[in-house]
């Protein structure tokens, strides 16, 4: 495990051998991750991050402290949040939110065949891009062919 600047982990958090949490990272009491990550980003309480995924820069996730009500909310493995991001659902494994994008249970999505949900109805689904469309501003999904992110293992060799 590499911490740049310890006051940004709460005693209580659980960091996975290979997380690096940088200067800007934080981890909330009874949140953490369960492998490899990157945290750049923000984890708040009760917040649990699998295996190989990156929580960007500026990236916040909502916890059982910040908004996220009683649901835990849980990221899949070699998952994605973009610089500035923020996610109030679950992602299953091999998922991305864009750069920029805050998804919260309530935020309404359209699909890849034109229907419009609410985003807590794919909350854990697996190979999900979440994007904003850069000309009409709605929030779509679309799916994600192949494998997840990978992280730079000399970044996270213990």
């Amino acid at each position: 495990v590499r911490i740049a600047d310890a006051d940004r982990v709460r005693l209580g958090a659980h960091l996975a051998p290979g997380t690096t949490v940088m200067h800007e990272g934080f981890v909330n009491f009874n949140a953490g991750t369960l492998g490899s990550s990157m945290v750049e980003g923000r984890i708040s309480a009760g917040v649990v991050v699998d295996d190989g995924s990156d929580i960007g820069g500026g990236a916040s996730i909502m916890g059982t402290l910040s908004g996220g009500g009683t649901e835990v909310i849980s990221v899949g493995k070699r998952c994605l949040l973009g610089a500035n991001a923020g996610l109030g659902i679950s992602l299953g494994d091999d998922c991305v939110i864009e750069a920029g994008l805050y998804v919260t249970a309530g935020t309404k999505v359209q699909t890849a065949d034109g229907q419009t949900v609410k985003a807590r109805e794919l909350s854990g689904a697996h190979n999900l891009l979440f994007r904003r469309n850069s000309v009409t501003g709605a929030v779509e999904v679309v799916k994600r062919d192949g494998s997840g992110i990978t992280l730079n293992e000399a970044l996270h060799a213990n």
